[in-house]
């Protein structure tokens, strides 16, 4: 018997903004570098600090033009979060032969430049939870579902290979969102940056040690 589940991946597309009025349709030709320079201005610095003007000058475009694209830096930051897509092992679960060696490799995956530069990014949107429902809202449905997605149906696949006890099914859904949860929450109350070590201690000594893996 299996416990396999199927992919649940939020949608992130969203129609492209229109021109308003009767005025000239937008140059969409530069949208892939701005969103691009928003993201890494992101993981130098934080959302509140973030201004369109920021992102304007390290692109060599006009500002007008960005404003007129994303009228705030609300919609500027909301495009870039959707351009980064998800993270690949959504599509393809890693299979390094251990349950723990497939959890540290959703940790050290190279979505959005590797683990350090991914860190530093959501260290950088930390704040605009706080500040805004919609991006709360975008960062939930399209970083952390799907990272809570790849953890239960890696842990549902290790109860399938006989690595894990099927005992412990019914904590499948909670332990597949402790590792998102406890990333947040320190990016969220401790100003250093989050190191692996932290993600290796909540692998082995939480999750792996409330399955009995350790």
């Amino acid at each position: 018997m299996t416990y396999s589940r199927e992919v649940k991946t939020p949608s992130t597309a969203r129609p492209d903004a229109q021109g308003r009025g009767s005025g000239r349709p937008f140059d969409h030709s530069g949208d892939t570098s701005i969103l691009a320079s928003a993201l890494e201005l992101l993981a130098e610095r934080d959302y509140e600090r973030l201004t369109v003007d920021e992102v304007a000058a390290r692109t060599g475009r006009a500002k007008t033009t960005l404003y007129r694209r994303w009228p705030t830096k609300e919609e500027l930051v909301l495009a870039a979060i959707r351009s980064a897509g998800q993270p690949p092992e959504v599509e393809a679960l890693p299979d390094l032969g251990s349950l723990r060696s497939n959890l540290l490799a959703v940790v050290d995956s190279p979505w959005l430049g590797g683990p350090d530069r991914r860190l530093a990014i959501f260290a950088g949107l930390a704040s605009a939870t706080r500040t805004s429902e919609r991006l709360a809202g975008v960062i939930r449905s399209g970083i952390t579902e799907p990272y809570v997605e790849v953890y239960r149906r890696l842990l549902f696949r290790a109860i399938d290979t006989g690595e894990v006890a099927p005992a412990f099914v019914a904590s499948i859904p909670t332990l597949a969102e402790v590792i998102p949860a406890m990333s947040t929450h320190r990016l969220h109350t401790h100003p250093a940056p989050v190191e692996r070590a932290f993600f290796v201690s909540v692998v082995d000594d939480v999750v792996l040690a409330a399955l009995g893996s350790r």
